[in-house]
């Protein structure tokens, strides 16, 4: 009964061996790869836990994403509406100059003036980035003022019919207000176009539609354009005279001032949707650290309990091995010799 025993206490000592083998395995991965366990299995009824942390911080990265090339977007129609701004007002000044010098009006400085500024709107609001017109509304790729040449010649008719007394100053400015959208150039897609949102998060979208046919866009552009193709009558061929000229040129002032400040309107939607996009960014990013703390309290390993652990069960094995080195040397048949 002894001998039995003892090879049972023996074949107890090597399974215990192999056991601390692989639990010393166990720690030296940990310490290795940093996490507790190679696979989701490893880690029971928490490894449900992981997967939906990383789901969610994918899906949170990705709204950032959209995000952030809608923050993009905008910032490139801030500053084409900015820089509108800057050339319809530097237009005012120059007419504001050339009233209150009370002298000739200096009208081809100022149509020069008109024109150049009129370039550079029209190139503002048919700006295009990665292949999409941000002025388009949801029409992306398509240009949203492609009629200028037809525009240019409607109201270039209209001052002719103007001058030589067809229309009167009052018809004349009446036809202007009543100027329609295809008539100022714009597409007949961004007229029917919708508005234009970015999705930042679960059922949450945040509309940042500028077009660029908006009121002050409108004004702006057909302010500048009726003043690059005004003409001062000449009062020995034209029914129009001099004070009507004047009349004209005061309605067009306050058209263009109508759409500058049109303007800030279309810069303070911008505004907001930037505040409110940064500040979803920023509780997005918050969200993805807590759950990136959460998934390391889950799945990271303590790599200094691990050598602690890996450095005891290093010890307990090799006392085992000393034990079944003694108990070895108890073979059966010395002990029966005994």
């Amino acid at each position: 009964m002894t001998t039995v025993s003892t090879l049972g206490q023996q074949l107890g000592v090597i399974a215990r061996m192999k056991e601390i083998q692989g639990q010393m395995n166990t720690y030296q991965e940990q310490v290795t790869s940093g996490v507790k366990h190679q696979t989701f299995a490893g880690y029971g009824v928490e490894s449900l836990k992981i997967q939906r942390y990383r789901s969610g911080m994918k899906e949170l990265e990705a709204y950032g994403y959209n995000i952030a090339n809608a923050q993009m977007q905008i910032q490139q129609m801030d500053d084409a509406i900015e820089e509108n701004t800057v050339q319809a007002r530097n237009l005012l000044s120059a007419i504001g100059i050339q009233l209150s010098r009370g002298t000739e009006f200096d009208l081809a400085t100022i149509k020069q003036t008109a024109s150049t500024a009129l370039q550079i709107i029209e190139a503002n609001v048919n700006v295009e980035v990665g292949g999409r017109y941000l002025f388009s509304g949801s029409d992306v790729t398509n240009k949203p003022l492609n009629g200028t040449s037809g525009a240019d010649n409607n109201l270039a008719l209209k001052v002719t019919d103007w001058l030589d007394g067809t229309n009167d100053t009052d018809a004349f400015l009446a036809s202007f207000d009543a100027l329609s959208d295809a008539e100022s150039g714009f597409s007949n897609t961004v007229q029917t176009a919708k508005n234009v949102y970015v999705r930042a998060d679960d059922n949450y979208e945040v509309d940042y539609t500028v077009k660029a046919n908006s009121p002050g866009m409108k004004k702006v552009l057909n302010g500048l354009r009726a003043i690059s193709q005004m003409e001062f009558p000449d009062e020995t061929t034209d029914v129009a005279s001099k004070e009507d000229f004047y009349k004209v040129i005061d309605h067009l002032y306050s058209t263009i001032q109508d759409g500058v400040n049109a303007l800030r309107a279309d810069s303070a939607k911008l505004a907001n949707a930037t505040a409110v996009l940064s500040n979803i960014q920023t509780n997005h990013e918050n969200d993805i650290q807590s759950m990136q703390t959460l998934m390391e309290q889950t799945e990271t390993a303590d790599p200094t309990d691990a050598i602690i652990k890996f450095q005891t069960l290093q010890t307990q094995l090799e006392a085992s091995y000393n034990v079944t080195s003694i108990m070895s040397q108890l073979s059966l048949a010395r002990f029966l010799g005994g």
